[in-house]
């Protein structure tokens, strides 16, 4: 992903862990903003829990992301009627 780029709310089924390899990652949860930088502690997000990824900084982001779910459920759920919405934490708002 480039900088600028921003993913819509979405949640998992199950948890996710990025651990970012180059670039930066800005993840806004309810609970906050959790930042992705190479050598730095992953972003885990709980399952169910509804977020959004904004890419920041200025180089290509790269990373190797994990979830693990039930391979009878979607990996990703993309939905408008979360109780949550981005308060802008990331500066993309």
């Amino acid at each position: 992903m480039l900088p600028g780029d921003v993913t819509g709310v979405h949640h998992h089924p199950g948890p996710e862990a990025i651990h970012t390899l180059t670039g930066e990652a800005r993840m806004e949860t309810a609970a906050g903003k959790f930042v992705g930088r190479p050598g730095g502690p992953p972003i885990i997000v709980p399952a169910g829990v509804p977020h959004r990824l904004s890419i920041t900084g200025t180089e290509e982001r790269r990373s190797l992301a994990l979830v693990l779910h039930d391979s009878s459920q979607p990996w990703v759920i993309r939905t408008h009627e979360h109780r949550w919405s981005p308060k802008g934490l990331c500066g993309d708002g």
